[in-house]
């Protein structure tokens, strides 16, 4: 039994790569190929374009895909999706749905409502590769638009002379792309476009397949997670200050690891957000700690 999963193209996948390859899988792919190769009995990996994926799960030509909240939104919008699953959302950096215009073509527009008095009732232009969204951003504003895909570069629509669009809907992660091009940003319709793992609802039903797209999307999960965790180790040479350590440790949340050392003295260790060691490191040090050490680390399950 084989387990078909849509591997993403774009900016989906190199961290999605990274991670498999981290978590312990073989990958490899031709300069051409949209077949990747992977030493997994039962996978089968095939790179297209996220925006095609949730169609591809809905008909039943694959298991399993990664791809965007925001295209699967879209998808939402255009049809019903009675076969597609959404099996979790992955940990990754969100990405921000946005309105953009040409700074040069309308350089007094600061936001939405600058644009509505700028344009009045005039037939507009606006380029997405979220057609159904910008239909329905278009309605809710009162826009008079029409509506396109520029099929990729959608920020190049903007551009004058004589600009395709006067409107684009973009994803963007910090609007390095759009500011180059002299693109303004004037509204947001989500600040936080989350990655989705999306599976076919009766791939689900079959027990080895499940199995297959479950450990799959956990591999992946726990090593992006474990990219903002370290192991904070340290020793304590007495057992009193031992005892309040661990009894502060325990009041944080935290299950230490303590081991007895040859010298009477004990070691300790815990895994914890990056972001929290600065704050803990002092701490501990006014207990009693000494030696305090960190390490990148992996977990694998909870």
């Amino acid at each position: 039994m084989l387990v078909k999963v849509y591997f993403p193209d774009g900016h989906l996948e190199k961290p999605i790569w990274d991670a498999l390859i981290t978590a312990g899988y073989k990958l490899g792919k031709s300069e051409r190929g949209y077949l990747i190769d992977v030493d997994h009995p039962m996978l089968i990996f095939k790179q297209v374009r996220p925006q095609i994926m949730p169609l591809y799960i809905e008909i039943g030509k694959g298991d399993g895909a990664i791809t965007g909240g925001d295209i699967l939104e879209n998808w939402k919008l255009k049809m019903e999706l009675e076969n597609v699953v959404v099996l979790d959302f992955l940990p990754l950096r969100p990405t921000k749905l946005v309105v953009a215009v040409s700074e040069e073509v309308y350089p007094e527009v600061k936001s939405i409502e600058d644009f509505k008095a700028v344009v009045g009732d005039k037939k507009i232009f606006i380029a997405s590769e979220f057609p159904e969204i910008a239909k329905e951003y278009a309605k809710k504003k009162g826009l008079n638009a029409v509506v396109f895909d520029p099929i990729g570069k959608t920020e190049a629509s903007l551009l004058p002379p004589i600009p395709e669009a006067d409107l684009i809907i973009e994803v963007t992660e910090f609007g390095t792309t759009l500011k180059e091009n002299k693109c303004r940003i004037i509204d947001v319709l989500n600040d936080r476009v989350k990655s989705v793992f999306i599976a076919n609802k009766e791939s689900l039903k079959v027990r080895e397949k499940k199995e297959v797209l479950e450990n799959l999307l956990t591999d992946i999960k726990e090593v992006i997670e474990s990219r903002n965790l370290v192991s904070l180790y340290f020793n304590v040479p007495d057992k009193e200050s031992l005892e309040k350590i661990i009894k502060y440790l325990t009041s944080e949340g935290f299950d230490p690891t303590i081991s007895p050392l040859a010298k009477g003295a004990a070691a300790v260790h815990i895994i914890v957000d990056r972001a929290r060691v600065k704050f803990l490191k002092p701490v501990l040090r006014g207990m009693g700690a000494k030696r305090i050490g960190t390490s990148p680390v992996i977990t694998f399950g909870d």
